[in-house]
């Protein structure tokens, strides 16, 4: 598929659920993730498509369902997933899930993660509600292999526990094991009329199993490429080499399904 294909099939469908991972998506990856900020270009158009007629948009995130709320305050009508769909908020922010949270599972998993990072303190720990994070884009390069070592070891210890390791763009994240992108899809689209067509964009391996969720409902997989991840685990049905590239696609989106003016011409 190219993009003249996808721009010509997504605006003409009668029920439309457009998914959009945050980070390195509709927001570019931040040296500390607490410094990421959606384009103003992307929330303008996800805001003028959750609008229009026969088309829902979610964000899907690994974030809690509290900071991409805050990150993405300007939307009103959108569907919010939080922690790869162990929250999710309807349009309006009501929370129609939320997961039980593993407590005692965690408390050990997070103090395992404690002393690694005493032992590489640029390690940056993460706790949300159903997972530990342990994030390492601050780890000097001459350290890595010593991190990526420790860090090895952590993720085989939290998988004895029960857990889930991803391995994300300088992040590696413990999570229930119940919860992923693409059960967050299936989620949403048990709510929305039948042969709704699905469109999902991501960065990471984290967002691998909403783009092949996609694509066995007949809907379309996009990737964006980055250094870090060139390339993604499974097939998508368009890539892209920027979030740029994401974002002008949305804005003609917009303006042919949701009246937005001004769209530029999408790129060749």
């Amino acid at each position: 598929m190219d993009v003249s294909q996808f721009i010509e099939r997504v605006a003409a469908a009668p029920s439309l659920l457009l998914a959009t991972d945050f980070d390195g998506t509709i927001a570019e990856i931040a040296v500390v993730s607490g410094g990421a900020s959606a384009a103003p270009l992307a929330l303008e158009s996800l805001q003028a498509l959750s609008h229009a007629p026969g088309t829902a948009v979610a964000v899907v995130t690994g974030r809690t369902i509290y900071d991409v709320t805050t990150r993405t305050a300007s939307l009103d009508a959108v569907w919010r997933v939080g922690e790869h769909g162990a929250e999710i908020a309807a349009p309006g922010g009501v929370l129609v899930y939320e997961a039980e949270a593993p407590v005692a599972a965690l408390d050990v998993v997070e103090r395992d993660a404690e002393e690694v990072a005493r032992r590489v303190p640029a390690l940056w720990i993460q706790r949300k509600r159903c997972s530990i994070a342990l994030h390492w884009r601050l780890v000097p390069a001459e350290d890595r292999p010593a991190a990526f070592a420790e860090l090895a070891a952590w993720s085989e210890r939290a998988q004895r526990k029960g857990f889930v390791v991803m391995k994300g763009r300088s992040i590696h994240e413990a999570r229930d094991a119940a919860h992923d992108k693409g059960g967050a899809l299936e989620f949403l689209l048990a709510r929305l009329p039948q042969g709704t067509l699905v469109v999902y964009a991501g960065d990471d391996t984290t967002d691998e199993p909403a783009i092949a969720l996609a694509r066995a409902r007949g809907g379309i997989g996009v990737y964006i490429t980055s250094a870090e991840r060139p390339d993604a685990g499974v097939e998508p049905d368009l890539t892209l080499n920027e979030p740029e590239a994401w974002i002008a696609l949305l804005h003609e989106l917009a303006s042919r399904r949701g009246g937005l003016p001004g769209a530029p011409r999408h790129p060749a």
